[in-house]
């Protein structure tokens, strides 16, 4: 997980302006992390359009897909940044899962936070994330340079409270 510690900076310092107004630790805010990932989840989804089998409609430009992907991602190194996971540590090996199984279970992952907000919980969750960045053939330099978009975005968001 490595590859992901300049992703992981940004993630840390969008944490720092954020716990500047709200205690990223409080159980409020923590649920409603938890609900605003369940949701990124589903909007990278249907941006993938990976499971609307009835629809001849393409998926979104890779763009705007890596757009809803860098939320979600943000979104997960927030809860490892709030955990103290280092991207040192081990990590799981990476599952073999097709799209719309690795949707599922990253739903069923982010659902168990609410009761289960542990270190290896959310590691999964850092792997099962990067895994979907592999089906969608996203590059290590796509992720970067998404990242580096958002986050000016949410900085700019950010300063114009948003």
């Amino acid at each position: 997980m490595l590859e992901l510690q300049e992703i992981y900076e940004e993630a840390k310092y969008l944490d720092i302006l954020f716990n500047a107004r709200n205690n990223l630790k409080s159980q409020e805010i923590i649920n409603k992390n938890i609900l605003e990932l369940l949701v990124e989840i589903g909007e990278l989804a249907n941006e993938t359009r990976c499971f609307k089998y009835w629809s001849l409609k393409k998926a979104s430009p890779k763009e705007v897909i890596l757009e809803e992907y860098i939320d979600c991602l943000f979104m997960i190194l927030s809860f490892c940044n709030l955990l103290d996971i280092s991207l040192k540590e081990n990590f799981q090996e990476e599952n073999n899962l097709d799209l719309v199984s690795s949707f599922i279970n990253l739903y069923e992952k982010t659902s168990s936070l609410k009761t289960k907000l542990e270190k290896e919980q959310v590691k999964y969750l850092l792997v099962d994330i990067f895994h979907i960045a592999k089906l969608l053939n996203f590059t290590l330099e796509d992720l970067k340079r998404g990242s580096k978009l958002k986050s000016l975005i949410i900085q700019k968001r950010f300063q114009e409270d948003y």
